[in-house]
């Protein structure tokens, strides 16, 4: 079956948190041992990641691999829940926020973009998402990590202590190289719809979240809030892209509080 693990943690109101690409469940680790003390928090495994491993290349696309979520919602008797996302999650968060508003509460979107301006530039993220396609299906998983952890996005990671760094690096490489290159051929930036025109149609509170040194996600997260009619920024401090591990207290605390309805206390 066609389905996506998924781990519940954790009663009351539902929060279902999404991963980036070549993440899983387990790259919320502190997020959701923070926030399950408040809500019934479900993690999942992206499609082509971690536990999620599907050989159907038809349902990698945007519109499907959100049903995928929308089906695990349902079959959980879920009516409405909230959505945090990041980097590929929060892109797929914006797919489900666009198509399935009824079913979403409030969307936190971590680190997120909404897709690619320009035909040059999405030209060339087309190539590079090629070129580390081509790693993943030519090469080994050892050399795709390092490759990976080379680009420029993750040098505010090599701040992070030892053991951080040791389990980010083990979910990567326990992941099928198969499924991750599915996951890029159909979900990557390149190939993504740019949704700038269309975020205005998003209905639902949402709170946008970008680390303080990411300077490229602090103008698309700001152009993003501008779409989103009900929507607010908060800057992440001590944090590049990846701020749910490089911040996770910060950020949990803000998503607590955004859920609840209180000040912030950051």
């Amino acid at each position: 079956m066609n389905n996506l693990f998924y781990k519940i943690e954790g009663s009351g109101i539902p929060l279902i948190l999404i991963h980036g690409f070549t993440g899983n469940h387990k790259s919320f680790e502190i997020v959701s041992k923070y926030l399950s003390q408040y809500f019934k928090v479900i993690s999942v495994d992206l499609i082509g990641h971690g536990n999620s491993m599907i050989y159907d290349e038809s349902l990698y696309n945007f519109e499907k691999s959100t049903k995928l979520l929308t089906d695990l919602i349902e079959s959980l008797k879920i009516n409405k829940v909230n959505v945090l996302g990041y980097s590929l999650g929060g892109r797929t968060a914006l797919h489900l926020g666009l198509k399935y508003k009824k079913n979403i509460n409030k969307l936190i979107l971590c680190s997120t973009s909404y897709g690619i301006e320009g035909e040059e530039n999405r030209k060339s993220r087309i190539l590079s998402d090629k070129k580390i396609i081509d790693i993943l299906t030519k090469k080994t998983i050892d050399d795709f990590v390092e490759f990976w952890e080379s680009l420029t996005i993750w040098d505010s990671e090599k701040k992070l202590g030892v053991s951080a760094r040791k389990k980010l690096r083990a979910i990567r490489k326990s992941q099928n190289p198969l499924g991750l290159s599915l996951s890029l051929k159909y979900q990557g930036q390149g190939v993504q719809s740019n949704l700038l025109n269309y975020l205005d149609k998003i209905v639902n509170n949402t709170m946008i979240l970008y680390g303080e040194n990411d300077i490229k996600y602090e103008k698309i997260s700001k152009k993003m809030s501008k779409a989103i009619r009900n929507s607010k920024t908060i800057v992440v401090p001590h944090s590049g892209h990846n701020i749910i591990l490089e911040n996770p207290i910060f950020v949990s605390r803000a998503v607590k509080n955004f859920i609840l309805g209180v000040k912030n206390d950051n």
